[in-house]
Order: C-alpha cells, then sequence, then structure tokens
C-alpha cells in the first residue's frame, strides 16, 4: 500500500524542452555559438541551477561565454523566457488523469518530484498551473539536491514523511526509475506520454485497495 505518489513533471505532464525541441538550437543561432556544444553543456551544468546553485540565466549565460560567443553582452533573459515558454508543450489528457486521480484518492500526498530550475518551473506554472495539482512540491531547487541521488530521495520522502516502500515514483528516465526502485520504492515508467494515460489510474488503485474496496 502507498500513501505517496511522486510525479515528474518533464516527460510526464510537460515535454522535455532542451531534448526535444528547437529551444537550445534558437539561442545557439541567436548568439553564434555551435548548438550541439551548447547542449551539451547545458546538460552537464543542469544539476546546478536544478538543485538552485546558481540562477538559470547566469548558468546559461557563462556556457556561451565558455562557448566563444561575441554577443554575451547583449545577453536578454527576457527573450529566453519566452522562447523557453512558446517551446512547453502541456500534456493537458495526463493533466486531467493525474487531477481525477488525485479526486479519487485524496488520503494520498501527491508530490511534484522533478528536476527543474526554479524561474522555469515558476514559468511554467504561470502558464498553466500545474503547482495545484500537488499537495507538496518537491522540485530538485526546493530539496537543494537533483534525482536520481540518494539524497533526493531521501529528502524527499523525509519531506513527506513517508517510507520507500509507501511510495510510487512516477517518472520517464530510465535511471530515476532504476534508483526509486533499488531503494524499495513501487515505479511507473512513463517510456512515452501516453503510458501515464494508460496505466496511472490502475496501478495506484492496485496499490491503494482500501480507498478501492
Amino acid at each position: 500500500m502507498i500513501n505517496a505518489l511522486l510525479v515528474d513533471a518533464g516527460g510526464v505532464l510537460f515535454n522535455n524542452v532542451a531534448e526535444e525541441t528547437s529551444f537550445v538550437p534558437a539561442i545557439a543561432r541567436r548568439y553564434a555559438v555551435d548548438e550541439r556544444r551548447l547542449l551539451a553543456a547545458l546538460l552537464a551544468s543542469a544539476h546546478v541551477y536544478e538543485r538552485g546553485a546558481g540562477h538559470v540565466h547566469e548558468v546559461l549565460r557563462a556556457l556561451l561565454d565558455e562557448a566563444g560567443s561575441p554577443r554575451t553582452d547583449a545577453f536578454d533573459g527576457d527573450w529566453v523566457d519566452r522562447l523557453y515558454a512558446d517551446s512547453v508543450r502541456c500534456y493537458d489528457a495526463n493533466v486531467a488523469e493525474l487531477a481525477e486521480v488525485r479526486r479519487a484518492h485524496p488520503e494520498l500526498t501527491v508530490v511534484l518530484a522533478n528536476n527543474e530550475a526554479e524561474h522555469w518551473d515558476h514559468l511554467k506554472n504561470a502558464r498553466y498551473g500545474h503547482y495545484r495539482l500537488f499537495g507538496r512540491l518537491c522540485s530538485s531547487w526546493r530539496v537543494g539536491q537533483v534525482k536520481p541521488s540518494a539524497e533526493y530521495f531521501a529528502a524527499t520522502l523525509d519531506r513527506c514523511r513517508t517510507e520507500p516502500r509507501e511510495a510510487l515514483m512516477v517518472d520517464d528516465r530510465a535511471a530515476v526509475i532504476a534508483a526509486a526502485r533499488d531503494l524499495g520504492m513501487r515505479t511507473l515508467h512513463i517510456s512515452s506520454p501516453a503510458v501515464l494515460r494508460a496505466r496511472l489510474r490502475a496501478t495506484v488503485e492496485n496499490l491503494v485497495p482500501s480507498a478501492s474496496g
């Protein structure tokens, strides 16, 4: 039986902006750097802004400078934010499914358990209001750790006052699923967005028998 439902955002409720859209190539073109090098550097540095150790704008500006951009003096954070917001795609059916699961199981603590920059998490929420789906926000920037580290899971489970065996982790990354499973958590791997719609409700019903009976 579970009492906490931990849900990732990118790849589950939204697309993965950096990997799946023209967001990074557009920045690379504007600031005259190689897009492959910029993407690799951004992904390698993600832990800095995701755990709140630096603002994502400052990290990105430093990466552009390191990549040899001649235009970092003209870095435009507002333009980057508009580009980011326009690149986000919300999986509305998944949002609706999660909302229905929460409605049907008010006894569950539904947790936002994602790796994201604080600034961009807030941008998404301003447009889509995804924070309302959750009883507890444990984004990486709030916890100060990133998945799939043991420190992230320990801090998040502690905030939820639950044990690993009482939690279900829903995520699109195989490494996160493996780490959660190794800790004794139940898991649901979202290998494509459609998996959540097909399997979340049944998975939760199987793990919360008292609520369905």
